[in-house]
Parts: C-alpha cells; sequence; structure tokens
C-alpha cells in the first residue's frame, strides 16, 4: 500500500515538474518573435485552450500548406488519432525529430556508434529517433 502511494506521488511530482519546467521553457522560447521554419517530420505539441498543458497532443507534421502570399500559416498534422489542419500559431515545436529528419541532418547514413565528442551534442540514438538539442539556459 505505501509502494503505491509512493509510485502515484513520485509520477504526480514528475509530472509537475516536467510541465513547470519544460513546457514553460519551450513556451517562452516560442514567444520570442524570430521566424522558424516547421519541418516536415518534426514532434510537435498542439495547443488546445481547453486543456492543461501537460496533456497537450503530440503530433508529427506531417504537410505544410502554403496559402496565395507564398507563406506557410497551416500544417497538416498525424496525431494518435488521425490527422488534424492546425495553424502555426497553435503548434509548439519540442526538440525531437522523427527518424527521417535524423537521417537527411546525419547526411543520409546511419550511424549507431558515436564519438565521445558528438556525445555532448547527441543522444546515442537506439532507433536513431531522438536527437538532443541544447536550449539558450544549456539545460
Amino acid at each position: 500500500k505505501k509502494r503505491i502511494k509512493y509510485g502515484s506521488k513520485l509520477l504526480k511530482d514528475l509530472r509537475q515538474r516536467f510541465g513547470k519546467e519544460y513546457l514553460g521553457e519551450l513556451l517562452q522560447k516560442q514567444n520570442e518573435k524570430h521566424l522558424r521554419n516547421h519541418q516536415v517530420e518534426e514532434i510537435v505539441l498542439v495547443g488546445d485552450d481547453n486543456t492543461k498543458r501537460l496533456f497537450w497532443a503530440l503530433a508529427k507534421i506531417s504537410e505544410s500548406i502554403p496559402r496565395r502570399d507564398g507563406k506557410i500559416r497551416t500544417v497538416k498534422l498525424k496525431t494518435q488519432h488521425g490527422t488534424d489542419l492546425r495553424p502555426i500559431q497553435r503548434i509548439y515545436p519540442l526538440e525531437i525529430y522523427s527518424n527521417e529528419s535524423v537521417d537527411k541532418e546525419l547526411g543520409g547514413e546511419e550511424s549507431n556508434s558515436l564519438d565521445v565528442s558528438d556525445n555532448q551534442n547527441k543522444l546515442a540514438p537506439a532507433d536513431g529517433v531522438i536527437m538532443r538539442k541544447y536550449t539558450s539556459s544549456g539545460r
């Protein structure tokens, strides 16, 4: 009984810390007025006014839809429950890329072994899925 109570408290604390620290920094960084191109296959959070930030859905950008003026204002997202069209103002990019974009950044070659110097810039990808990018705060 104590073990279950401890586990649920630990999960609750972890969720609160993730919401305050990581998601808070992510949205503050998003508020800076710099243009950022959203790439196809990028993993993003889908903003929703009716739910807490901690429970926003994860999605992958499957297509960028330009308007008549040539600027991309809408993206097609692939979520767990299907596909959606969302404006770029309501999506918040994470520091995670899907498998294909990692291959493009690595020059099209897959590598399972990393040098020690590369270890500071990337996580050792078991599947080649996650790349580490350092934020302005250095975390």
